[in-house]
């Protein structure tokens, strides 16, 4: 089946394929298709360490299930921004579960992501927390920078 552009599984792939070329070695990636958990993508740049969340854009259908095909009763946005505090809880665990890395966010850009991000701009920087957005045209834009943190562990 082929899926859009905006799926978790497609902007973990362009998200891939940037850092790649970006000179990072992708060491993991999670198989979104099976919704498998932990980290969606780990990256390494010589001693730098990546840990991204990944997510994808609500489709108005239903994707699996006895319901595929059919409506869904939320409307996209409104999932989204479902989607994207599930994504702030997600960075918060990646930090305590690899305190050595850096830790970013990717989204397909959206309004209603955009508009979060815009919102939340200033706690992503003092959390040290980064943000992808990725197009459908496969370009991917860096709009708040990652940087590791002291834990003081």
């Amino acid at each position: 089946m082929e899926r859009a552009w905006c799926w978790e599984g497609n902007v973990q792939d362009t998200l891939a394929s940037w850092l790649a070329s970006e000179g990072w070695a992708v060491r993991a990636t999670a198989d979104t298709a099976t919704r498998e958990p932990g980290i969606d993508l780990l990256a390494q740049a010589g001693d730098r360490w990546l840990a991204v969340e990944v997510k994808g854009y609500p489709s108005t259908t239903y994707e699996r299930g006895p319901k595929r095909g059919m409506p869904k009763p939320t409307q996209p946005a409104s999932q989204a921004r479902q989607w994207f505090s599930h994504a702030l809880l997600g960075m918060m665990l990646l930090r305590d579960r690899r305190p050595d890395a850096e830790i970013a966010l990717a989204f397909p850009r959206f309004g209603t992501y955009e508009n979060l991000v815009a919102r939340t701009q200033f706690s992503f920087s003092m959390l040290g927390f980064g943000v992808y957005f990725i197009e459908e045209g496969g370009h991917v834009e860096l709009v708040v920078p990652h940087r590791s943190v002291d834990t003081g562990r």
